[in-house]
């Protein structure tokens, strides 16, 4: 980040500074916690053994009673993930915290906030209007940062959303979306209302419900084949969605495994969903917490988010009609 308020720019990181960021930030962390991790060890090591020792009795107890072994590995099973479960709980305490407070600390050092949890999602009702979002049953945030970049404030979290799905046997949940979810705020309100996605999957019928939504084509073949684009102000939309930023758009793309990027200019905001996998994790716990490569793994997913934020900021200034 470029931020005056920041103290680390990591999209200039390297080994050194890397170096100096987990040694002055997130090391004190991790090796304060490293004593509450060994004592959580051992009394999961303590509470596996009883729940192998359950369950075993509980295989053996179910082929004593009906004396079929499926049934008995079956029963024998449940018992253990349930005390599995349980002989985990302190180790999950540790986790927790320690992933809270190494976030923290090194959303200080680049200069913006760390939120675990208990925050209001930002935009989030743009999001789903303008379906950057499956419908979903419930719905659940982590892990939001917010700070601003360039005049230009920003967030991004992770979202985890979720359907109910019956089945013969009853029901069970089902993910529909999960990934980051970020917002930029433009020191300017857009004129109109400009989305872009990436397949057709979701967005088959957008035409249809939102009718004041025209198609915006892009004089560009390759680019017409890689994307829909949507909007009520087709000048604006022309300005905006321009190939530099749409090149920017298919790398995005490309740096998060193919995962259905999409995104929305609406009022001052550009936002955008981009599917994958849940990061920002401290790691396992059934080793030492004192490690760089934790710390270089948390780091690497915070500058994949700022490299987006980055990429679509300098496509964007300057692309802006005069108002």
């Amino acid at each position: 980040m470029s931020d005056d308020n920041a103290t680390v720019d990591l999209l200039k990181l390297d080994d050194t500074s890397f170096t100096q960021l987990y040694a002055s930030s997130v090391q004190p962390v991790l090796a304060g916690n490293e004593a509450g991790r060994q004592a959580a060890m051992k009394t999961y090591t303590f509470r596996r053994n009883l729940g192998l020792l359950g369950a075993a009795a509980v295989g053996a107890g179910t082929y004593a009673i009906w004396g079929d072994v499926l049934n008995s590995l079956i029963f024998g099973g449940v018992a253990f993930a349930g005390a599995h479960w349980y002989a985990y709980q302190p180790l999950s305490v540790v986790a927790t915290a320690t992933k809270s407070q190494s976030l923290t600390a090194i959303a200080k050092a680049i200069g913006c906030t760390f939120q675990l949890g208990a925050f209001a999602p930002q935009a989030l009702n743009n999001f789903k209007e303008l379906k950057l979002l499956p419908s979903c049953d419930r719905s659940s945030y982590t892990d939001c940062f917010a700070g601003a970049y360039q005049s230009c404030a920003f967030s991004f979290y992770e979202g985890h959303l979720e359907d109910r799905v019956q089945t013969k046997n009853g029901s069970r949940w089902v993910t529909v979306f999960r990934g980051q979810l970020i917002r930029i705020a433009f020191p300017k309100k857009f004129q109109g209302t400009t989305v872009v996605r990436r397949d057709a999957g979701l967005f088959n019928f957008m035409q249809r419900w939102a009718t004041e939504l025209q198609r915006v084509g892009l004089g560009d073949s390759r680019l017409e084949k890689a994307f829909e684009v949507y909007s009520n102000d087709q000048v604006e939309a022309r300005y905006l969605i321009h190939p530099v930023f749409m090149e920017r758009l298919l790398a995005l793309e490309t740096q998060f495994q193919g995962k259905r990027l999409r995104c929305a200019f609406i009022d001052g905001d550009l936002l955008i969903a981009i599917e994958g996998g849940d990061k920002f994790e401290i790691g396992s716990m059934f080793s030492k917490l004192d490690d760089i490569e934790r710390a270089r793994t948390i780091v690497k997913d915070i500058a994949e988010i700022m490299r987006v934020i980055d990429a679509v900021l300098t496509a964007e200034q300057g692309a802006l009609p005069a108002t």
